[in-house]
């Protein structure tokens, strides 16, 4: 079993690492910056199959990539190199699987497709958010990061999430677990901002996670000795909704349409 282990960050130091520390001695360290940008379009797919599945619309999967590079080109101008950023945006295990796994071609179309493509705001590279399905509408990057420094991810209609399987799910937490909590702000979005627990206030989207939610959209009911809760959605509701844009895709429209849709103060250009 240990063989196994020292085997796999073996591998990971060969694949991921190993280029770097030689790239560096024999053409120096400004060299291998120059060279990062074709290193991240070949592990590009490999990043975006761990974000979006294969059964999804190609354009939709399209979109996904051009947030992926988009994320990963702001990372690295922010002075990250890329193997730290492969070991924060995959799961290890998910990462050695994948680079030894027959991949799905879509995920390469849709990087050689996209080449290049980023999404930008007045010229700069800007935090891209992600998540699953929306509550039906997704949330404003100043509300939900509660920044003015965001103003540039805008709420939008999402309504076609509450098809989705995921849409709603009804949860029962005791209240001794949860102790007595109350909801006392939402966003515009309809997403939990703030709870009170006696004299404590609580933040939603840390509420969520702590309590296992999906989501921090969700409504609060006391029931004898449980919470029902009724959470909509899965994930923070910012930024893109990879059911919604799925559907777009099925209606017809491009990665680009889908793109413009999540993200209208946004620009799509070529880096």
């Amino acid at each position: 079993m240990k063989k196994y282990v020292y085997f796999r960050y073996f591998v990971v130091f060969l694949v991921i690492v190993l280029p770097y520390f030689m790239g560096a001695v024999f053409n120096g360290a400004d060299m291998v910056m120059a060279e990062r940008r074709p290193e991240v379009e070949m592990f590009l797919p490999i990043i975006v199959s761990s974000q979006i599945g294969s059964d999804m619309k190609k354009e939709t999967i399209k979109a996904q990539t051009v947030i992926a590079r988009s994320n990963i080109r702001r990372i690295l101008g922010e002075g990250k190199i890329l193997p730290q950023i492969l070991q924060e945006k995959t799961d290890g295990r998910d990462y050695i699987r994948n680079i030894f796994s027959k991949k799905d071609k879509v995920y390469q179309q849709a990087a050689e497709e996209t080449s290049g493509q980023v999404l930008t705001y007045q010229g700069e590279l800007k935090l891209l958010p992600w998540h699953k399905v929306s509550g039906g509408k997704t949330r404003s990057g100043k509300e939900a990061f509660r920044d003015e420094a965001y103003t540039y991810l805008k709420s939008v209609d999402s309504s076609k999430d509450k098809k989705s399987p995921d849409y709603m799910e009804v949860v029962e937490i005791p209240v001794s677990q949860a102790g007595e909590v109350k909801i006392r702000e939402r966003d515009s979005a309809g997403y939990v901002t703030e709870l009170s627990s006696g004299k404590n206030l609580l933040e939603g989207e840390s509420f969520a996670v702590g309590m296992g939610l999906k989501s921090a959209n969700f409504s609060l009911q006391k029931n004898g000795d449980v919470y029902v809760l009724r959470v909509r959605g899965s994930g923070h509701g910012a930024g893109f909704s990879q059911f919604g844009g799925n559907e777009m895709a099925k209606g017809g429209s491009s990665a680009e349409e889908i793109l413009k849709k999540y993200f209208p103060a946004m620009k799509l250009e070529n880096l």
